[in-house]
């Protein structure tokens, strides 16, 4: 983890981060290198998340180092954010993605509760919600619908949609995004933790629960 000290804290910028995976294919075209942001704003009934609710949890990881990892991290074309709410860090999340992109061209793929075709978002949304906008590629709204929930592959629930802010995934979304792909999930286990990448079936999800009862998770 990168974790920071309070003198670190003081002096460098961090973000609020419950996790992240090196490289995956489960959250996006291609190879991605994946964070979850700690802290939410919705209550999504069903939420495979909701321990990254809570704002205190998680830790800091400052930006600098976190965009280091990433753009050394030459195997992956981009980078998935989810979380938690990342555009309750908009500006930090700006920040860490110009960092990266000063050092090599990364694609950008964001999950987000928040509608972009909700106008008061735009306006009064959370600070620097717009630049964050702009540096993505690609963004997933909506919140998660447990009703809605059609096993699409990627896409927690049918209400949630594609917003191509470049084209830069335009031909791949088609598929890599279909009904017609079986929902797959990696789960991770380690002394300190139990992650789950990807928007799993029922089953795995099942799985998962059984495997990480009684033990001690950071998601």
């Amino acid at each position: 983890m990168l974790k920071t000290n309070q003198s670190d804290s003081q002096e460098c910028e961090t973000i609020r981060l419950s996790h992240f995976v090196r490289s995956s294919q489960l959250l996006g075209p291609y190879k991605r290198f994946v964070i979850w942001v700690q802290g939410c704003c919705f209550s999504c009934i069903g939420c495979l998340a909701d321990k990254m609710r809570d704002s205190a949890g998680g830790y800091d990881a400052l930006v600098s180092q976190l965009a280091g990892l990433i753009y050394s991290s030459s195997d992956t074309e981009g980078i998935t954010i989810s979380g938690g709410e990342p555009f309750l860090q908009a500006q930090k999340l700006t920040h860490l993605i110009r960092a990266v992109r000063l050092r090599r061209d990364i694609g950008v793929i964001l999950y987000t509760g928040f509608s972009l075709e909700d106008p008061d978002f735009i306006k009064n949304g959370p600070a620097g919600a717009n630049e964050l906008i702009r540096c993505c590629d690609l963004i997933i709204d909506g919140q998660y619908k447990q009703s809605l929930d059609d096993d699409r592959f990627g896409i927690g629930s049918s209400n949630q949609k594609l917003n191509f802010i470049t084209d830069r995934y335009r031909e791949e979304a088609e598929r890599y995004y279909s009904s017609q792909r079986a929902r797959k999930a990696e789960i991770i286990l380690s002394a300190s933790q139990s992650i789950m990448v990807g928007v799993p079936s029922e089953r795995t999800l099942e799985l998962f629960n059984e495997l990480t009862s009684g033990c001690t998770e950071d998601k």
